[in-house]
C-alpha cells in the first residue's frame, strides 16, 4: 500500500547500472531502488558516476538538466532523446551509415558545449533519435554502442525467470529492498564463478549446476534431517497487533510513499 502509483496500482522501480565487459560477460555493478512514482531521471545521478565509461541511456533519463550537470562532470553519455528535445545545429554532415537519417554537432541550449545528434531508423522504421558527448564516435559505433542498451532489459526478464523477483518474501520497504539486493548479489556471485570455471557456460545453466550440488557436503544435509523437532503448541490465538511504525530503509532507496487512500480520495474530490 506504501508504494501506490494510482488507485489501481502499486509498484517499485529498480534503477540499475549494468557493466557490458564483453558480449559474453553483461553484470550489474550498481543499483538504487526506489518506489514506483519516482521519475528515472530524479535517479539517474545516483547510478552515475565521472569514471571514465561511457553510460548509454532510454529516454527516460534523457533530462536536459540533468545532461548539463554530465557536461560539467565530463561524464560521457550516449542518450536516446524524445523527437520534441529542443537543440541547435551547429554543424550538419552528411550521413554515411545507410539507417543514418542525420548525423549534426548541435548545442542542447543550456550548455556551450557541442555534443552528437543522430537521427536512424530500424529494420521496422522505428526512428531514434541519440545525443552523444563523445565526437569521435563514427555513426557505426554510436549505433553498435546503443545496441547495449537492450541488455538491460534481458538482464530484467533474467532475474523474473531465474531468481524469482517477481515473488515478493516481504512486503515492508527493508524487507524487498534487501531481497533485491540479494537478487543481484546472487547474479554478480554466479557471474563471477562462471568467469573462472566456465566461461563458455551460459550464466543460466552454470546456476542451475550450482544448484545440484548446493548443499554438500551430503552429511550438512543428513543433520538436518535428524535433527529433533519442536513439539507443535496447536493453533495460537493472534493478538491484536498494534500499529508499527513503518521503516523505508531512506539510507539505501529514494522512498516517495503513497498509499491507495491518497488517490481515492482524490478522485472524490474531484466528483464534488
Amino acid at each position: 500500500n506504501w508504494t501506490a502509483v494510482s488507485k489501481d496500482s502499486c509498484g517499485i522501480k529498480l534503477h540499475v547500472r549494468m557493466v557490458a565487459a564483453s558480449s559474453s560477460s553483461v553484470f550489474p555493478e550498481k543499483m538504487i531502488p526506489s518506489t514506483g512514482n519516482v521519475a528515472d531521471s530524479d535517479a539517474v545521478n545516483h547510478i552515475i558516476e565521472a569514471d571514465g565509461a561511457l553510460y548509454v541511456m532510454d529516454r527516460g533519463y534523457a533530462h536536459k538538466t540533468k545532461m548539463g550537470g554530465w557536461l560539467a562532470r565530463k561524464i560521457q553519455f550516449l542518450v536516446r532523446v524524445r523527437k520534441t528535445f529542443t537543440m541547435e545545429t551547429l554543424i550538419a554532415h552528411t550521413p554515411t551509415h545507410p539507417k543514418v537519417v542525420r548525423n549534426e554537432v548541435v548545442s542542447i541550449l543550456t550548455r556551450e558545449e557541442p555534443v552528437r545528434y543522430i537521427e536512424f531508423t530500424d529494420d521496422d522504421g522505428t526512428p531514434f533519435h541519440l545525443i552523444t558527448n563523445n565526437l569521435d564516435m563514427s555513426e557505426e559505433e554510436i549505433l553498435e554502442t546503443y545496441k547495449n542498451r537492450w541488455y538491460i532489459e534481458l538482464f530484467f526478464k533474467w532475474l523474473k525467470q531465474h531468481v524469482r523477483v517477481n515473488h515478493l518474501f516481504s512486503l515492508s520497504p527493508v524487507g524487498i529492498w534487501n531481497q533485491m539486493f540479494i537478487a543481484l548479489i546472487t547474479f554478480a556471485l554466479t557471474e563471477i564463478m562462471r568467469l573462472i570455471h566456465q566461461p563458455a557456460k551460459r550464466i543460466w545453466t552454470f546456476m542451475r549446476t550450482m544448484q545440484q550440488y548446493l548443499f554438500t557436503p551430503i552429511k550438512s544435509l543428513l543433520q538436518d534431517f535428524n535433527r529433533r523437532l519442536r513439539k507443535s503448541k496447536g493453533r495460537q490465538k493472534i493478538p491484536n497487533a498494534h500499529p508499527k511504525e513503518i521503516r523505508y530503509g531512506e539510507d539505501f532507496a529514494i522512498v516517495s510513499p503513497i498509499n491507495r487512500e491518497h488517490f481515492i480520495n482524490k478522485v472524490k474530490k474531484q466528483a464534488k
